[in-house]
């Protein structure tokens, strides 16, 4: 842990320019609060409010969080705060964009802030950063807010989020913040492509055979173009779904041995590499590979998703899709990953913090509001309100999945591991190494991480 800290210390000096040296949306801290006047009767107040270090609601206190770039972050921000102040008015909120390519670059970019003096009081964060933020003692623990603020919990919504869901954010007894939102990977299908050939969509009990057989259907000429079946994934979330469905993973249970040049997993990732080279029904992966235009201009018919992409679907009015789980390999195991509003250690005003936290991951506006054309809501009345009144038609395989999937890997090492990761994939799909010699060498270099943590 002295190690890692060290580590972040020493590449502060590094990072700060490039975190604060640009324009709004490349870091800078924006102040953001409601004007409206609170309603007396939502305005919580000493009287009312069963914690005894509720501050007197006449005291500002100000408080920042920190958020990932994607399109619309600002506005959805704005939003988000005004709604609160509504209810708070006392809590002055003010947010930091973070430039976002991936969420190992985001948590190194967050340490970083954080090392230089300037992390924020809450953090946008997923399943995988919590177990790195809880191990480096960068985030507090919820447990005496939550014993203190039981009616609160209640009038939030806090207590309707899916156990399961919110189990990541859940260490080693203590709880880490709640989930707002989740995702995982499930089979989106192009039915003008399905209808074009006279086939039919799957049903969820599907196994690998049936879908090799649709993707072969489903690859043919064009105009000239060829479409393909579907795409083999290379990203660690995505590939994760497909290991798990074949009782295997990148790690054991424990997340202290690397286990992706097991049997199971060498099986999965082999059918993966098959799909491109052998079957010859999705193109090979590639940095510029578009996969979401291809599916929407129907050069694609089956693409592992998330629910995330609906929202692009939507904005280019592409409507002739459906969903499914993905096909079943020697199982079939969903997968998922949530995310949350941890409160840094580091906070001057944990109270504030942690009330807004649980504002910005329960409340019904902002569950309803942002995430209706977004990821899966974590509350269940939600999930069961939104999913039926929109597209997709199979859209409640979502509430049904939360059931029983179960978390993505996310070691404290998870950004190491992902670069190793990532590594070897590459080379396996570029044809520069054997599925069987890019698996051993990732699994070396991924215990030799786990080791030295």
């Amino acid at each position: 842990m002295k190690r890692k800290l060290l580590s972040i210390l020493m590449i502060t000096m590094l990072a700060a320019g490039t975190l604060f040296g640009c324009s709004d949306t490349d870091g800078k801290a924006k102040s953001k609060t409601g004007t409206e006047e609170s309603k007396s009767d939502t305005v919580k107040t000493e009287t009312d409010q069963p914690d005894e270090q509720q501050p007197d609601s006449a005291e500002q206190v100000e408080i920042t969080v920190a958020y990932p770039s994607d399109d619309g972050a600002e506005q959805k921000l704005d939003t988000l705060i005004a709604e609160f102040n509504k209810s708070y008015p006392n809590i002055k909120v003010n947010y930091v964009i973070i430039p976002f390519s991936s969420w190992p670059d985001y948590i190194t970019k967050l340490k970083t802030m954080v090392a230089g003096g300037t992390g924020p009081d809450v953090a946008r964060l997923a399943v995988e950063g919590i177990q790195s933020f809880v191990a480096d003692d960068l985030a507090l623990a919820f447990d005496d807010f939550i014993a203190e603020n039981q009616e609160l919990m209640e009038e939030l919504g806090v207590n309707d989020i899916h156990p399961n869901i919110n189990a990541p954010f859940q260490i080693g007894g203590k709880t880490y913040g709640f989930a707002w939102d989740w995702n995982n990977i499930v089979m989106f299908m192009n039915k003008n492509v399905f209808a074009e050939k006279e086939v039919e969509l799957p049903a969820t009990s599907w196994n690998k055979d049936e879908f090799l057989q649709l993707a072969q259907t489903l690859t043919y000429e064009k105009d000239g173009e060829k479409v393909y079946g579907t795409v083999a994934p290379t990203d660690y979330f995505t590939v994760t779904a497909w290991l798990y469905n074949n009782n295997a993973s990148v790690l054991n249970e424990e997340m202290t041995e690397c286990t992706l040049n097991s049997p199971e997993a060498v099986e999965v990732i082999q059918f993966l590499h098959d799909l491109v080279y052998k079957y010859e029904v999705a193109p090979a992966p590639s940095a510029g590979l578009d996969t979401s235009n291809l599916f929407m201009n129907g050069q694609i018919a089956m693409l592992g998703n998330g629910r995330w992409s609906i929202a692009s679907l939507a904005n280019n009015n592409f409507e002739d899709y459906d969903i499914q789980a993905l096909p079943a390999l020697s199982t079939q195991q969903s997968s998922f990953g949530s995310g949350s509003f941890p409160v840094l250690s580091s906070t001057k005003h944990p109270y504030e913090a942690m009330l807004f936290s649980s504002w910005l991951s329960a409340s019904t506006f902002s569950q309803e509001t942002f995430l209706k054309t977004d990821s899966v809501p974590s509350r269940i009345s939600v999930m069961e309100k939104i999913l039926p009144t929109m597209l997709p038609e199979n859209g409640m395989i979502w509430r049904e999945s939360a059931d029983v999937a179960k978390s993505i890997q996310a070691p404290a090492e998870l950004t190491d591991v992902t670069a190793v990761f990532d590594k070897y994939m590459s080379l396996i799909f570029a044809n520069e190494m054997s599925v069987e010699d890019g698996l051993n060498a990732a699994a070396e270099e991924i215990n030799a991480i786990l080791a030295d943590s």
